[in-house]
């Protein structure tokens, strides 16, 4: 009876024996080393190159805004007005302590005389023309005093005008009459009337980092069709937004933003090589306990590999490799659940 069960188990086993001898017919394909060239549409708006606020030096009450958004002005115009009530008083006596000081150091200045002369005659003393020498430097010390604090009133008059330093274009108005502002508080943002460029939020991971001065074609959402305007990429910011974005900036070629309101609304189209990365269909990635991996073929012996990789990215049906496979390297594509390491295996095509 034990040699009847022990005969029968064996002739069991033969069959589960031959078939493991029998190769595994695999789908195997030859691993290259590929640029993939990435394109994107971006959507932002059109900004000035130079863009900057306009503040009152000092504080006070608007009593007057010469200028609306979309304005174009000169440079020394009149963009707004403080009351300047309190800034006139200030200077009106200013210029009373001076006429005072002025007063004051020319008597000083007469007592002074009169002492030298004395002292010439030998009616006088030294020291009555030391005590007058010493108060006209004293009367000449308040005029120059009285004389710093009339140019500070007057150039507080001054302050009660905001003026525009440079040909400019009023992007943003923030004053109205009647408001009060303080000292540095920003009424107006201006932008210069030349230089454009174009500010995109991207989605992170576009990897533009090294792309710096590639080209980006622009489109208006709102204008003419066909206008088309080139562009160059300047600036990529290292932080990533609390949405998952990143800004990135680039310069016009044409100055004049083509005619182009501040603002626009604008798309853009990039495109550029990544880098040369392997490229596998997602049916070739299986796992180790180091992580992903995938089977590698020995042309020479038809036997496979788990062959460790680390990956670079996901595709719709696709991965990109990071390192791990050399160019030419024979890799399992389908079929790989059924492998292990030394096991047999002979190409078959995809189904």
């Amino acid at each position: 009876m034990r040699a009847c069960l022990l005969t029968t188990a064996l002739i069991a086993l033969l069959p589960l024996h031959g078939s493991a001898e029998t190769p595994l017919a695999v789908e195997i394909l030859t691993a290259h080393v590929t640029t993939d060239r990435h394109e994107f549409t971006l959507t932002g708006t059109l900004a000035a190159t130079d863009s900057y606020p306009a503040a009152f030096r000092s504080g006070g009450r608007v009593i007057a805004v010469a200028v609306e958004v979309g304005d174009l002005v000169a440079k020394g115009a009149v963009l707004a007005r403080l009351d300047p009530t309190q800034a006139e008083a200030a200077r009106r006596a200013a210029e009373a302590v001076l006429d005072g000081a002025d007063a004051a150091l020319w008597q000083a200045g007469l007592a002074r005389e009169r002492a030298a002369g004395l002292l010439a005659r030998g009616t006088g003393t030294q020291a009555d023309l030391d005590a007058a020498t010493e108060a006209w430097t004293s009367a000449r010390a308040g005029r120059d005093q009285a004389a710093a604090a009339l140019e500070k009133a007057r150039r507080a008059v001054e302050d009660c005008t905001l003026l525009a330093v440079e040909e400019a274009i009023v992007t943003t108005r923030r004053i109205e009459p009647g408001q009060v502002v303080s000292a540095g508080q920003s009424a107006l943002e201006l932008a210069g009337q030349t230089g454009r460029e174009a500010v995109f939020l991207a989605p992170d991971g576009l990897e533009l980092e090294e792309n710096l001065g590639l080209r980006v074609i622009l489109s208006p959402l709102d204008g003419p069709s066909d206008l088309q305007l080139d562009a160059e990429l300047t600036e990529v910011s290292p932080i990533v937004a609390a949405n998952g974005t990143v800004r990135l900036k680039a310069r016009l070629d044409d100055p004049a933003g083509g005619g182009l309101a501040i603002g626009a609304p604008l798309t853009g189209r990039v495109s550029f090589d990544g880098p040369a990365r392997i490229t596998l269909p997602w049916t070739a990635l299986t796992s180790s306990a180091a992580g992903p991996a995938v089977w590698t073929v020995d042309p020479a012996t038809m036997t496979v590999t788990l062959t460790p990789v680390e990956l670079s990215s996901y595709g719709n049906d696709s991965v990109a490799l990071q390192s791990g496979l050399a160019e030419g390297a024979q890799v399992v594509a389908a079929g790989s659940h059924l492998l292990y390491p030394g096991r047999a295996v002979v190409a078959t095509t995809a189904p």
